[in-house]
């Protein structure tokens, strides 16, 4: 691993150590301060968003999944900053706060997704799992920000549709059975395994030993 990846990984760590420590502290004292809950909602933000941002992380170490996790944290990151605009500067506008709550949806489905990514698949059940956990996630996300981002009155509508909760509901369902399928079904032994493609590109940062240099020519 790189050095840049280093330091990002010792300022999270940082981060995290602080922002737990900070709010245990802020919980234990009490108070209903408005500086108070404000440091409480931060902290609360920063791990919160800094769980999504690691999972994403431990998944850029598979080269085919990188830019899957580069979302990710890309995503995590945007979400935490607005959360901390909107808790410092007190925002009430409706806009500005459904899309915090959308990115807050958008980086969680995101970690979901690496977290099954990061898992090296075994056999082909596993595959068709984590392929159905990954479009049940991505659908009940989109379904569950379109609802967000509807006006007021629609959302109550949307209580009395059936039919829409009915589909939230089912896709919701669908995603969890797949994410437990996944890990369950790697454990089947099957006589066709499946080897995940790997890029054969070295890692520049790997010495390569004597043997595997190719001869001069």
């Amino acid at each position: 691993m790189n050095q840049n990846n280093q330091q990002l990984i010792k300022a999270l760590v940082i981060s995290i150590m602080v922002a737990g420590l900070l709010g245990g502290l802020t919980a234990l004292a009490g108070g209903a301060e408005v500086f108070t809950v404000k440091l409480f909602a931060v902290c609360l933000a920063l791990i919160i968003y800094g769980i999504t941002a690691t999972i994403c992380l431990v998944t850029s170490g598979k080269q085919d999944k990188q830019g899957l996790a580069n979302a990710g944290m890309i995503v995590s990151a945007a979400g935490f900053f607005l959360a901390f605009i909107t808790t410092m500067a007190e925002i009430s506008d409706e806009g500005f706060l459904k899309l915090a709550v959308g990115l807050l949806i958008a980086s969680i489905a995101l970690a979901h997704i690496c977290l099954l990514h990061s898992i090296t698949l075994r056999n082909k059940y596993a595959y068709y799992a984590r392929t159905t956990a990954t479009i049940a996630i991505s659908l009940f996300s989109l379904l569950l920000i379109v609802r967000i981002f509807e006006p007021v009155m629609s959302m109550y509508t949307a209580l009395y549709n059936q039919s829409s909760l009915r589909m939230i509901l089912a896709v919701l369902l669908i995603d969890l059975a797949a994410t437990s399928l996944v890990p369950l079904c790697n454990r089947l032994e099957t006589p066709d395994p499946v080897q995940e493609l790997v890029s054969t590109t070295p890692d520049p940062e790997v010495p390569v030993s004597a043997e595997e240099q190719p001869p001069v020519q």
